[in-house]
């Protein structure tokens, strides 16, 4: 389990913006994509990540110029893993690191091609576990909306 390859858990395509993106274009971007994170690039190689986290500590606490560049908030260089490493090191490092997304990059090219995140290791512990997840008990004060069962 942990030693499979990323590679074999289909991750989506990321959200990319250009280096020099304006903040408020990126922050657009990322509500309207839903995502946790974005990954600006020079051309077609990484230049960093802007999380949720980022978004929240570096823009919102702050009384930041919407014009300002991303790469003024952005964490430069960021850790990257490519597709062929295993699951287990990529949570080990997340763990570490107390990252919530590692960018996954292409081996020969180092171009972004998707993002590993911790709501991919929920999905994999899930889909792991099956029964496991199914048979936990509700969380204290969980109001069920619809009966389950027989």
């Amino acid at each position: 389990m942990l030693s499979d390859r990323i590679s074999s858990l289909n991750l989506p395509a990321p959200l990319i913006v250009e280096s020099g993106t304006s903040v408020s274009s990126v922050v657009e971007q990322v509500k309207r994509s839903a995502v946790g994170c974005v990954l600006i690039c020079n051309g077609p190689k990484l230049a960093g990540i802007m999380t949720e986290r980022d978004v929240l500590l570096k823009i919102v606490a702050r009384d930041v110029d919407g014009k300002q560049p991303v790469d003024d908030f952005m964490t430069a260089d960021p850790i990257t893993l490519t597709a062929e490493r295993t699951i287990g090191e990529a949570i080990t490092i997340m763990d570490r690191e107390n990252f919530r997304h590692i960018p996954i990059i292409d081996e020969k090219t180092g171009q972004p091609v998707s993002i590993f995140s911790i709501m991919d290791v929920i999905n994999f512990l899930a889909e792991s576990f099956p029964e496991s997840v199914i048979n936990l008990p509700p969380r204290p004060h969980q109001k069920i909306l619809t009966p389950e069962g027989a």
